[in-house]
């Protein structure tokens, strides 16, 4: 069966190549996978709307299989396609950001009214136990059926050593893979 991976950036995210979505983007595409990974329009002021208008343009784009790697503020736009009922086959919510951070930075203030919806069996956390951008704790506020929490990770960004990343390259293929810090 064919599959595709929709990978969304987070907020202030320019897609550097150093980054580790955009290493893991190219690495799926070097293996022949079908990936999107959109510049979400301005990302240090994002809209939802917007947001989520380049989402459904890159989700039509999508065959097989569904699987959505998201990263901070694109974890928020993976909550609010879910709640319109969009459902893909594995998410993977990457430093999710947390509601105290959505409420009070007002630049990203669109998003902060969350859905109810906020797990799934087949969505997975990776978060860190020092995530600037989710004070509340990921695994502490989503309560998640599976997670990987990673020690000191920060927000698990280029800013804190996370570029080429294999354990999470490695779920993309196999989901039962347990990711790890870099």
């Amino acid at each position: 069966m064919s599959r595709s991976f929709l990978f969304l950036h987070g907020w202030r995210n320019l897609r550097p190549a150093g980054h580790w979505q955009y290493q893991s983007a190219m690495n799926l595409r070097a293996k022949g996978e079908n990936v999107e990974y959109p510049a979400l329009p301005l990302p240090d002021t994002p809209q939802l709307e917007e947001w989520l208008g380049v989402f459904e343009t890159s989700w039509e784009r999508m065959e097989g299989e569904r699987i959505v790697v998201a990263h901070s503020l694109g974890t928020t736009l993976w909550f609010h396609a879910a709640a319109r009922g969009f459902v893909a086959d594995r998410v993977l919510l990457v430093a999710p950001a947390g509601p105290t951070f959505l409420k009070e930075e007002k630049l990203v203030s669109s998003f902060a009214s969350l859905p109810t919806k906020l797990a799934d069996p087949n969505w997975r956390v990776v978060c860190s136990d020092q995530d600037p951008f989710c004070i509340e704790g990921a695994v502490n506020w989503l309560a998640p059926e599976d997670h990987d929490l990673i020690p000191g990770g920060g927000h698990l960004a280029l800013s804190d050593g996370y570029g080429d990343w294999p354990s999470l390259v490695q779920w993309c293929d196999k989901p039962e893979t347990r990711i790890v810090g870099r």
